[in-house]
């Protein structure tokens, strides 16, 4: 779990951050948070906590389900959606009108990132470029492997079926494979010296991406076969090479067990839902897929 970051300098701009040790989504932000921790201070409030109840749908193949049982009234306050990353300025958090205007909270994981950027202009080492033709196609791009990759990954966990669990793979490897390809000799996206928008929307998941192995088998290991996958894993030796990347990784054996409840279809969270239902992750809906109760 992330440490618990407290101001020092009054100058620096503080934000509460509602997160969940285990989310890949909010470990975006965490990414962000880290890369700038030199030009803000954070409070993180764990904000996410499960429960296992007996099995309600007859289509699941345990005899358990695990639902959200605990989410922070932090959360629900300023996202009523129950959503994590949730950034909130102090100002917002404490009420007190002596830390400025209320600001509205930063919700969504990519926007998180740029939110985090844009908050201490960029810092020492800007996680966007400065071009805005450069800047679109970061988003772009950081869009591609959302879907391509992201997204694919709770397609292998959550989906029971064999056949519909190695297509899920493939089409992540095939997302690897496009990301790698488009490093332009690295080590980072675009050819960039240090992490920027994309490396940090792929890396919560790729750093994840050997659960499979342990959940699936041997033949879910992601090959090194063609350049782009190769490139791919000397980008990830490359992240996982810098301290504040290593920092914000959540401890292994807790999350393996944590993913166990997608990995034999338990989960009731809203990307879950979506996925069970034949949608891909990032197509949940906050309605048909609430988890409230």
């Amino acid at each position: 779990m992330a440490a618990r970051h407290i101001a020092t300098k009054a100058m620096k701009p503080h934000l509460y951050y509602m997160s969940a040790w285990f989310c890949p989504f909010a470990h975006r932000a965490t990414l962000a948070l880290e890369h700038h921790s030199s030009h803000l201070t954070w409070e993180w409030i764990e904000a996410l906590g499960w429960e296992k109840r007996r099995a309600t749908d007859e289509s699941l193949q345990t005899e358990h389900e695990n639902w959200y049982h605990f989410k922070a009234p932090e959360l629900m306050k300023h996202n009523p959606l129950g959503m994590v990353p949730t950034l909130v300025s102090e100002a917002t958090f404490t009420g007190d009108a002596s830390k400025g205007p209320a600001k509205p909270p930063v919700r969504e994981s990519l926007v998180a990132i740029e939110f985090v950027d844009e908050l201490v202009g960029g810092g020492d080492v800007p996680i966007m470029p400065s071009c805005p033709y450069e800047r679109a196609k970061m988003r772009v791009a950081a869009d591609v492997v959302n879907k391509k990759v992201c997204s694919k990954y709770y397609h292998v966990l959550v989906r029971q079926d064999p056949r519909e669990q190695r297509e899920g793979f493939e089409a992540l490897v095939a997302g690897l494979d496009e990301f790698g390809s488009q490093l332009d000799g690295g080590p980072f996206y675009g050819g960039r010296s240090t992490p920027g928008l994309v490396d940090y929307a792929l890396f919560p998941w790729a750093h994840r991406l050997p659960v499979f192995v342990h959940y699936r088998g041997e033949q879910y290991a992601i090959p090194k076969n063609t350049p782009g996958l190769k490139a791919y894993h000397e980008w990830l030796a490359a992240m996982h090479a810098l301290p504040k990347v290593r920092k914000t990784c959540p401890p292994w054996d807790d999350y393996l067990a944590h993913i166990g409840r997608y990995a034999d279809g338990s989960a009731r969270s809203k990307v879950a839902n979506a996925v069970r239902d034949g949608r891909d992750a990032h197509q949940y809906d906050d309605v048909k897929d609430d988890t409230s109760h």
